[in-house]
């Protein structure tokens, strides 16, 4: 059985990246490229390339692509036990489109086949879930499916990477039966009901995830890095220089590695810095897992790039 078992999405990823600035309106000259993603397949990856023991609960069609996502990751060693193939219906699909600066300028999104993993779905795979150190949940999941996660799994470390500000909100009710969560400024703010306008805003919404429940937190700040806080510590981790060839996944490596520092029973800033290294490696990629993800690197960026606490 895995140390972590992943719950969430397997999509199909379309992006587009301008040559020049990206003029809204018109035909831009760019760069079109397809490849696997999803918040919960990438982060899974990158669990499996740092050497995490990582499977995965989800659903795929029966096209070519999502056969090829399932294949893709039983080659890095995941179990895929977990994951259904839905006969007749096409996996599910994400588009985004990159600015001139390489970071994401809008998305669309075709999810509908995950509404099919509900709590009916997930008791049927109950043994490789229970038997796991931590369960990550992804925000593609819909309110009742994380509910019936957050009361079914109470004796297991609980991960909640809300995906973004419009999904965050199904877990406003139950976010303190989470053990660590992940938002960004936008997506603390809907949990939260708070406006955070500064590092003291940012503090308080730290404070607030704490008194519900939460043990560890790390809200993520773009450019700015992360926030982190777990019962003993709190503080600030900026980047480091990095070379931007693309910002997508950043985020699902930065989880991932949250992941196995959650396993490992590390730190809350240690933590941070392993995810901060981990996205950093990330977005000198086109793609949304780096290939050239893995521990050693991770670890050689963490001793040069990384500020102390």
């Amino acid at each position: 059985m895995a140390d972590i078992t992943i719950i969430g999405g397997i999509n199909i990823d379309i992006e587009g990246t301008p040559f020049d600035d990206l003029k809204r309106e018109d035909s831009n000259p760019g760069k079109v490229a397809l490849s696997y993603g999803g918040v919960g397949r990438n982060i899974t990856e990158n669990i499996a390339r740092l050497g995490g023991n990582v499977a995965m609960i989800s659903v795929i069609g029966d096209d070519h692509m999502g056969l090829g996502a399932k294949s893709a990751l039983e080659d890095l060693g995941v179990d895929t036990s977990g994951i259904k193939i839905q006969k007749g219906q096409n996996s599910a699909m994400y588009l985004s489109i990159l600015n001139g600066t390489k970071d994401m300028e809008m998305a669309i999104c075709d999810m509908d086949i995950i509404e099919t993993i509900t709590p009916e779905f997930l008791e049927e795979r109950s043994a490789l879930i229970s038997s796991s150190k931590v369960v990550a949940l992804d925000g593609n999941l819909d309110e009742r499916t994380l509910s019936y996660a957050a009361e079914k799994l109470k004796g297991i470390p609980l991960f909640f990477d809300p995906v973004s500000s419009p999904k965050a909100v199904k877990a406003r009710r139950i976010i303190g039966k989470f053990a660590c969560i992940k938002p960004n400024i936008m997506e603390a703010e809907v949990l939260s009901g708070m406006k955070i306008k500064s590092e003291d805003d940012i503090k308080k919404a730290g404070s607030w995830f704490m008194e519900q429940g939460v043990k560890k937190v790390f809200i993520t700040l773009n450019k700015d890095g992360v926030y982190y806080r777990d019962g003993v510590s709190e503080g600030f981790i900026r980047p480091g220089k990095v070379k931007i060839n693309s910002a997508t996944g950043a985020g699902d490596s930065f989880s991932a590695a949250i992941l196995m520092g959650m396993v490992k029973g590390m730190k809350a800033g240690d933590i941070a810095k392993y995810g901060m290294a981990a996205a950093q490696i990330t977005m000198e990629s086109s793609s949304a897992v780096n290939k050239d993800i893995c521990k050693e690197e991770i670890e050689r960026r963490m001793e040069i790039c990384m500020r102390n606490i």
